[in-house]
């Protein structure tokens, strides 16, 4: 009787056990069944990632899961979607209109009622991970636009995945490389001409090497024993020389009474120029006057009063008279 009675407590024991694991079972497959649900219709350019059965989250907390995914939409559901994005998010007055964004993808989630999901949230489909799966998760509602209701519609953002995120950092890094591969190319023509120019016989090495000879021979003329160095050291000895016998002040003395001779003399043979000069004019102008004389010709006396004509011209003038009053020699001459 004992074993009996075991055997029935170990029964219904087990039979317990399996009747709440099949209830929990149920709690969490069937979600509704003891709590109330709503559904709500998320639109998204692309759903790719995304399952039945997903999970749906308020700002990283779960509320529901993805119930079913509707591709592609009807035109009419699509234009009704933009409608209901452009009325929770408005354009800024004054900003110029953006194109509408395009839907192809309906996601039904259904969600705990309970959970304060406002209108004006913002839903996205996110990654849970490098290697997760995709989920939705609402953020940004605020308490002014009101509660969702059931059957309200939410305009969707997906964010890249892996390999989408590799395409655009791709794209962004493409001319970036390219502009790499210039500047490598650059650089190897720089090391080319680099090269060209510091070859033995390149102009830049012949002329290092007569810069250096140059060098070298400013060094042998600059050396102590050099003949630049003994010119200076024999002006130097000039230079004191003179500088101690006071040479320089005596021969500046001695220049400056010979200027001042040269000076007198030329102020005495002033007069032996002026008698030159009308020596060589009377050559010039009557030759014939070193035969004759008495036949010289002086210029027509000008009008100017006598009292402004003194000295030599006066007598010039007097001395004309009689020369002038004899023309037989002149006439002779010429007719000769």
């Amino acid at each position: 009787m004992q074993l009996e009675r075991n055997e029935i407590l170990t029964g219904l024991l087990v039979i317990g056990t399996i009747g709440v694991i099949a209830f929990l079972l149920v709690l969490l497959g069937a979600p509704g069944l003891f709590r109330p649900l709503v559904t709500y219709k998320v639109y998204f350019d692309n759903a790719a990632g995304i399952k039945p059965g997903a999970v749906v989250m308020l700002a990283g907390r779960k509320i529901g899961q993805v119930q079913k995914l509707y591709s592609p939409l009807t035109t009419a559901e699509e234009k009704q979607a933009q409608q209901a994005a452009a009325a929770i998010h408005p354009s800024e007055p004054g900003a110029s209109p953006s194109p509408p964004p395009r839907f192809e993808a309906r996601v039904d989630v259904q969600v705990d009622k309970n959970a304060k999901l406002y209108r004006d949230a913002k839903a996205q489909m996110i990654q849970l991970g490098l290697l997760g799966d995709m989920v939705i998760d609402f953020t940004q509602g605020t308490k002014e636009s009101g509660r969702a209701k059931d059957k309200d519609s939410f305009s969707g953002e997906r964010t890249p995945d892996l390999g989408e995120a590799a395409a655009k950092m791709l794209e962004v890094i493409k001319p970036v490389a390219n502009e790499a591969t210039n500047t490598m190319k650059d650089l190897q023509n720089t090391a080319q001409n680099l090269n060209k120019l510091t070859e033995e016989n390149s102009e830049l090495s012949l002329a290092l090497t007569q810069f250096k000879t140059f060098g070298e021979h400013l060094s042998g003329l600059t050396a102590p024993d050099s003949a630049l160095s003994h010119s200076l050291t024999n002006i130097e000895k000039i230079s004191t020389s003179l500088t101690e016998n006071d040479n320089i002040e005596v021969t500046l003395r001695n220049l400056r009474t010979s200027s001042e001779r040269l000076k007198v003399a030329t102020n005495e043979l002033q007069p032996a120029g002026e008698n030159i000069k009308q020596f060589s004019e009377t050559i010039k102008t009557q030759p014939w006057r070193l035969i004759w004389p008495t036949t010289k010709k002086y210029p027509d006396a000008s009008p100017t009063p006598a009292i402004a004509r003194q000295g030599t011209i006066t007598v010039r003038k007097t001395a004309k008279a009689k020369p002038r009053a004899r023309a037989t020699p002149t006439t002779r001459t010429s007719s000769r």
